[in-house]
């Protein structure tokens, strides 16, 4: 509930923690806080910086048009015919537990898993 006795207390109570944190601020502080307080007072504007937008904006546009263009995903002397197949259409399932095997009876790969070294060739 909200009784006009608990806000004056609270109001109190944040004078009072203010009063003691104001002689803890350090003078350059302090300095800088009226120079800023006088500023505003004052009327002065602090110069804008327009040219940040339209600067972000042209980035970005023109990253995704790299992107849906593709420039540089592709590389000119990549040919698919002599890439190797990635899955035969031979494999058995069995070929597969095969693998998952090896995996589980190497801890190795989980302790490398867990390393830096991976985390860094992921963020690559």
């Amino acid at each position: 509930m909200n009784m006009p006795g608990n806000d004056d207390r609270f109001d109190d109570a944040m004078r009072r923690l203010h009063a003691q944190a104001v002689p803890q601020v350090s003078a350059g502080t302090m300095a800088e806080l009226h120079r800023r307080r006088h500023a505003a007072l004052a009327g002065e504007a602090r110069p804008r910086r327009l040219f940040g937008w339209p600067v972000a904006t042209a980035f970005a546009s023109v990253l995704a048009v790299a992107i849906v263009l593709g420039i540089g995903l592709q590389d000119a002397s990549h040919d698919p015919a002599t890439a190797p197949a990635i899955a035969s259409a031979d494999a058995t399932p069995a070929d597969y537990d095969e693998a998952f095997d090896a995996l589980d009876e190497n801890p190795d790969f989980f302790v490398w898993l867990a390393s830096s070294d991976a985390t860094m060739l992921a963020m690559e």
